[in-house]
């Protein structure tokens, strides 16, 4: 089970491979410092509902929009197939849920593109920032004391309090001079980053006890 669960944290890199391909198929310059990750998935060319969107036309939108739904269901089964590598008690039990939330929020991201439906892409992109960096402050409290890779915990927890300070920046509008789209990538890559950093170290310590006699399963 947590080998699965490894794997599925692991497979989280997409996420940042399907950026770079649709990226490449714009026509004018793809900013990472003004555009938002969303602009990937907009289905149609033209300006949407925000100003600095203006100019948008990701002609490969559906490449990215599948990857949104692939990093949430990568994020829903992480958290559950790896829930026994954490130590048992509420942060344990409170992470995998705000996780599993998260992406569940990213799926929404993914369903429905900004320029179709901006509420319902605003609520899955707010609940995955939420839910996702808390939970990986929780996840970080939550590993065993005797767990091999002792700078996991301090990595999810400072991953997790960057990101929710990404996100309160988003919320008041600022992005203190680094770009809106900067902003946003802290907040959203802690997250995929977090899975693939927590997958390896879990799938190694799958191969170093894969004599079936460890508890992690």
């Amino acid at each position: 089970m947590l080998r699965l669960g490894a794997l599925a944290w692991i497979l989280a890199a997409q996420f940042f491979v399907a950026q770079i391909v649709v990226a490449s198929a714009w026509t004018a310059p793809f900013s990472l410092r003004t555009r938002m990750i969303s602009d990937l998935g907009n289905t149609a060319c033209g300006a949407s509902h925000r100003s600095r969107s203006a100019g948008v036309c990701s002609p490969w939108h559906a490449v990215m929009n599948a990857s949104f739904v692939i990093v949430g269901v990568t994020m829903t089964a992480g958290a559950l197939l790896t829930r026994r590598a954490f130590r048992a008690g509420w942060p344990r039990t409170v992470a995998a849920a705000l996780f599993v939330a998260a992406g569940a929020g990213v799926m929404l991201v993914g369903l429905y593109p900004e320029n179709e439906n901006a509420a319902k892409h605003l609520i899955g992109a707010g609940v995955n920032f939420v839910a996702g960096n808390t939970a990986l402050i929780l996840f970080g409290v939550a590993l065993p004391v005797s767990f091999p890779n002792r700078s996991l915990r301090w990595f999810s927890i400072t991953a997790g309090i960057a990101g929710l300070l990404a996100t309160m920046l988003i919320a008041s509008h600022r992005d203190l001079g680094l770009g809106s789209g900067s902003i946003e990538r802290v907040a959203a890559y802690t997250t995929s980053s977090w899975q693939i950093v927590a997958g390896l170290a879990f799938w190694q310590r799958t191969r170093a006890t894969f004599d079936g006699d460890d508890a992690l399963g």
